[in-house]
């Protein structure tokens, strides 16, 4: 699995809205990796092969070009021989500037067809588009072009970005404190979240915390209790629930494996083969 980050601060539109854009492929061999959450929502565009998500009901396929992301447990996803594809990440409440429907209505476990949240003109020239770039700088400007094309509002919901930037770095983990610091109600940042995020303020708050610690050192047992009061968990068993909820696996079993540390330090995904053999 080859992941190279591109720079995308070098045009307005993208540096304001997009966390990450970058290019992901594999080899001649076929390749499951484990995708962790992260917070963010975006787009993929499949350039060559086939990509599947583990559902339920078995490996779905997903469509050429579509939106993917906010999930809160790892998931599963499959490649074929030669894949290939580029990854549009936005901060969460920025997608919305794009989307006349709210995000609560998206489909963030098996990915949405971004026929059916954009024009078919604009879908299909974004997919030819990015299929013939030349070089970085030529594909940070069709990028910029779609988000020119299709974007709203410029004008990002004060409170939304507000919120957003307290719980990712400010580490505000109450809904209390955070509807009491944007003075609003409860109910009131519920319905924002669920319009601009499409998940409720305590799920983004959790995807965060996980987040977060996935980045942390662990070296004793002291060394869990301390990382759970930082995270501002109220003991360390509350903590452990939730990163399992979330990763599959105990904190413990994560710390321990340098392999799954390295591939979440080189690419925020762990390869299926390492994370495998410490589920079973």
């Amino acid at each position: 699995m080859k992941f190279r980050l591109i720079n995308h601060k070098t045009k307005r539109l993208s540096a304001n809205y997009l966390t990450d854009v970058y290019d992901l492929s594999c080899g001649e061999k076929e390749f499951i990796y484990c995708c962790v959450p992260n917070g963010e929502i975006g787009i993929t565009v499949i350039l060559k092969g086939e990509c599947h998500i583990k559902t339920e009901d078995g490996w779905q396929k997903q469509s050429k070009v579509h939106l993917y992301g906010l999930i809160n447990k790892v998931q599963l996803l499959k490649m074929s021989p030669n894949y290939r594809e580029i990854t549009i990440g936005f901060y969460p409440h920025s997608i919305q500037l794009f989307l006349k429907d709210s995000l609560h209505c998206i489909n963030k476990k098996n990915g949405t067809d971004l026929f059916d949240l954009f024009k078919k003109d604009s879908v299909n020239k974004l997919f030819e588009n990015l299929c013939q770039y030349k070089n970085d700088e030529d594909l940070m400007a069709k990028i910029e072009e779609f988000l020119k094309d299709n974007i709203l509002i410029e004008e990002l919901d004060k409170r939304v970005s507000a919120a957003h930037h307290l719980i990712t770095k400010e580490n505000i983990y109450k809904v209390d404190d955070l509807s009491s610091i944007l003075n609003v109600t409860p109910t009131t940042l519920r319905n924002l979240f669920n319009k601009h995020f499409g998940i409720a303020p305590k799920d983004l708050i959790k995807i965060y915390r996980i987040k977060k610690a996935l980045n942390y050192q662990l070296t004793s047992e002291e060394s869990l209790t301390q990382m759970a009061y930082q995270l501002k968990y109220f003991d360390q068993a509350h903590f452990c629930k939730d990163f399992k909820d979330a990763i599959g696996i105990s904190p413990k079993q994560y710390f321990l494996n340098c392999q799954l540390s390295a591939d979440f330090s080189d690419f925020q995904h762990w390869r299926y083969d390492n994370f495998e053999n410490i589920i079973k």
